[in-house]
């Protein structure tokens, strides 16, 4: 499911289509708002929640190094860039429900095809991999931006790493050329029947890679390396803002600091929901793993989104109860053509459920998804079996109230 071309008003499903997606294929926190909403108070007590736990948990630090180098790859991906900030003809994300966080050469798949990459990128700390392609019509020929970054503990190490990945990349090819471009500690290479060019660049103690492909035209060097070129200068700027977590700390890095992790329904470590672990995002993360559009991330900021958190539901958080209002009158699927389906008691008014993928062949849909917004918290969740789906949210729901 892809809805960056869908109206406004049912791209709420964003965060949760590369979650179905991926299913199908496997099978009290911020800061305090001055004043008090006024509106009954449920009793969470006699709601359906099912098997749903509805008592908020403590996520506490790391456990692993895994898991601490996993968060710092999150906290990364809100400074990594999205394609579109640098050209606009990137509409579409084209990662889709692969996984974003990298802590070794399997997340980049096929994007750096040597086999040293381990080995060179042995003192990785962490990393996030983003990549868009320009719009139109499914058999239509595409042009493709990825881009990686990669963190390391210091830039000398970063200054070792940069140049030899290049060097290894270059010469798996022998029909590789090398590339000038206009950016310092940046190595890159094209091959000239080959509409493609890859580059490293090295800043401070962060590797970045881009790769872009233009399957539109001819192979053209000048439009490749101004691709790579507008990149960068959004990307570096960005890394320079980022804080990484103190090599001292990262091992117990915290993992909810802010609480609402711990107020999200977790997935199911039987039956993820999507390729990344629950975690959460105030920025360009959320967009990565919503499978969203160029308007997504100004949207969320408009409506003072500041902390999203992905679990078996995803918890949108802004600033105040106004904002979280007026996103669920943006997204609320009842303003689309969406068909609708019943809604779970107790959850007050601002709740709406309908089924996806209705047609005549396929009456019931593929997927049924809810909506709702309580205090400042807008919440989507998903789920094939309509029963389930209502348990589910009206958990999330309890979660939420719980104090």
């Amino acid at each position: 499911m892809k809805l960056a071309t869908k109206p406004t008003a049912v791209r709420w499903m964003a965060a949760l289509c590369g979650a179905a997606a991926l299913t199908t294929a496997l099978s009290g926190c911020g800061a305090q708002v001055t004043g008090q909403p006024v509106r009954v108070q449920p009793d969470v007590s006699k709601l359906d929640v099912g098997n749903y736990q509805t008592k908020p948990r403590q996520v506490g630090n790391a456990k692993s190094d895994k898991q601490a180098r996993t968060r710092e790859a999150q906290r990364l991906a809100d400074y990594v860039a999205l394609p579109y900030e640098a050209d606009p003809s990137y509409v579409e994300d084209a990662w889709s429900t692969a996984p974003h966080t990298l802590l070794n050469r399997k997340t980049l798949g096929r994007l750096v095809i040597n086999d040293t990459f381990d080995e060179v990128a042995k003192d990785l700390v962490a990393g996030w991999v983003n990549a868009w392609q320009t719009g139109g019509a499914p058999e239509d020929k595409r042009r493709t931006l990825n881009i990686a970054v990669l963190m390391f503990p210091d830039a000398q190490t970063a200054s070792t790493v940069g140049p030899t990945l290049e060097h290894d990349d270059f010469t798996y090819n022998h029909d590789n050329q090398p590339v000038s471009i206009a950016e310092p500690d940046t190595y890159a290479h094209w091959r000239p029947d080959i509409s493609s060019v890859g580059s490293w660049t090295v800043h401070d103690r962060y590797v970045i890679y881009i790769k872009v492909v233009d399957d539109t035209s001819a192979p053209n060097l000048p439009a490749l390396t101004s691709q790579v070129e507008k990149m960068l200068d959004v990307q570096l700027p960005l890394l320079d803002k980022f804080q990484p977590t103190p090599a001292g700390e990262l091992s117990h890095i915290p993992l909810d600091p802010q609480g609402l992790l711990g107020r999200t329904i977790p997935s199911n470590p039987e039956r993820p929901i999507r390729a990344e672990p629950d975690g959460f995002f105030s920025g360009r993360g959320t967009v990565s793993l919503m499978n969203a559009s160029p308007e997504t991330l100004p949207e969320l900021e408009q409506h003072g989104v500041d902390l999203v958190s992905f679990g078996d539901a995803v918890v949108f958080r802004t600033k105040t109860l106004q904002d979280a209002v007026g996103l669920w009158t943006k997204w609320q699927p009842l303003k689309s053509d969406q068909k609708l389906s019943a809604a779970p008691a107790g959850l007050g008014d601002h709740v709406q459920c309908f089924a996806d993928g209705v047609t005549d062949q396929n009456p019931k849909g593929t997927m049924n998804l809810c909506l709702f917004q309580v205090d400042r918290y807008v919440v989507q969740a998903f789920g094939k079996q309509l029963q389930d789906l209502h348990q589910k949210i009206s958990a999330q729901y309890a979660l939420l109230q719980s104090r």
